[in-house]
């Protein structure tokens, strides 16, 4: 008789480890299912980012909304600086100047930027050019970086095949375009 007691223990102790192991599936299935957060949204990337190398990087989402209202009421400023070939004779400033750079934004902001502004929305753009002795098949990298109160919200990096006004104009663009499909989506 004792033989079946054990057994008979056994048999529920087994029944209730398995009941404990499928109570536990379930709620880990429903919670990673119906109870965690958003997953971040993926945007597909533009024609223009597919023309060379981009990267896109987004640091906070629900201020880069907002900024655009800033950018709209022309609450911006534009800070452009050139980094120029160290060892090869620099052209970057032959094919275009700090003030063209700037104004290729402004107009594609299409509203001029307001004077004396405290707060405002920062375009910071960097214009680097590559050294040639690097066999290097893009002649420099379009950087702009969207900022508010010195926290970056958008950085957009894209390579530039060649140095040229057009090219650049291009790069300008589509940084634009990028940053108004992320504000919309």
């Amino acid at each position: 008789m004792r033989r079946e007691n054990r057994r008979d223990s056994q048999v529920v102790n087994n029944f209730f480890t398995f009941a404990s192991i499928a109570i536990i599936s379930i709620t880990i299935t429903i919670y990673t299912n119906y109870i965690t957060k958003e997953k971040p949204k993926v945007l597909e990337k533009l024609q223009c980012e597919k023309e060379t190398p981009t990267r896109v990087v987004v640091t906070d989402r629900k201020l880069l909304k907002k900024s655009v209202k800033a950018l709209d009421k022309g609450y911006y400023k534009i800070e452009s600086s050139f980094l120029k070939s160290q060892d090869d004779k620099s052209t970057v400033e032959k094919a275009i100047s700090l003030k063209e750079l700037e104004q290729y934004y402004v107009d594609n902001i299409k509203i001029p930027a307001k004077k004396e502004l405290e707060k405002y929305l920062k375009i910071r753009v960097e214009l680097i050019e590559n050294e040639k002795k690097d066999e290097n098949l893009y002649a420099g990298k379009l950087i702009s970086s969207f900022r508010i109160n010195s926290n970056e919200l958008l950085r957009f990096e894209s390579d530039i095949k060649f140095m040229y006004k057009n090219a650049i104009k291009d790069r300008v663009d589509c940084s634009m375009k990028v940053y108004k499909n992320y504000v919309e989506n």
